[in-house]
């Protein structure tokens, strides 16, 4: 008897093929709809590209004001964003710092690094900072065009555009979290 035949019963339906778009982007819908599951909303793909493109309509940053010398504009950029369009301020301090630059055959990079802070009346110097490094690229091949900005959190892999992703209060706040608990770990630990 055959083994599939005897464990269920019957013989299971052989699965049907797609192909590989098909399935990566099935994946993506059944995914996205299970977290929404919870909240009671169910999209398709379709429409949850459109309601991104709509979420960001008029809110996207433009980088047109970042131009020669790209060094300090970009730094007053990276300010008024922090400050005006993310409004971090609220909740934490920080100190903005230009890290130096880079050059390659094709582009001219600008490195910046944001520490934030949160200081209480209890600890008004912080038990821990969170970083946020910029990264400008000014290509040397598209000079009609503006720069390119990204943004990196500390400890993360993932560099994200600056006109589509805002780091949010919550995103900081758990990084500086993570390091106290961390921090205070170490200090339980006896070496000698």
């Amino acid at each position: 008897m055959n083994y599939e035949l005897k464990r269920y019963g019957k013989c299971k339906p052989t699965p049907e093929l797609q192909s590989l778009e098909e399935r990566a982007k099935n994946i993506v819908i059944k995914t996205v709809n299970l977290a929404k599951h919870r909240v009671g909303i169910r999209q398709e793909l379709d429409e949850l590209a459109d309601g991104a493109a709509y979420a960001w309509e008029g809110h996207r940053l433009n980088l047109s004001s970042i131009v020669t010398p790209i060094a300090i504009t970009g730094e007053e950029f990276i300010t008024k964003t922090i400050e005006k369009d993310w409004q971090l301020t609220d909740v934490f301090k920080y100190h903005l710092q230009y890290m130096g630059e880079t050059c390659d055959e094709v582009s001219h990079y600008y490195y910046f690094e944001a520490i934030f802070s949160q200081p209480t009346a209890a600890y008004p110097i912080p038990q821990a900072t969170g970083s946020v490094f910029f990264k400008i690229e000014d290509k040397h091949t598209e000079k009609e065009k503006a720069p390119v900005m990204w943004f990196r959190i500390e400890g993360d892999a993932t560099d994200h555009d600056v006109r589509y992703v805002a780091p949010t209060p919550d995103w900081i706040l758990a990084l500086i979290q993570k390091k106290m608990i961390f921090f205070k770990r170490i200090e339980t630990i006896k070496l000698f």
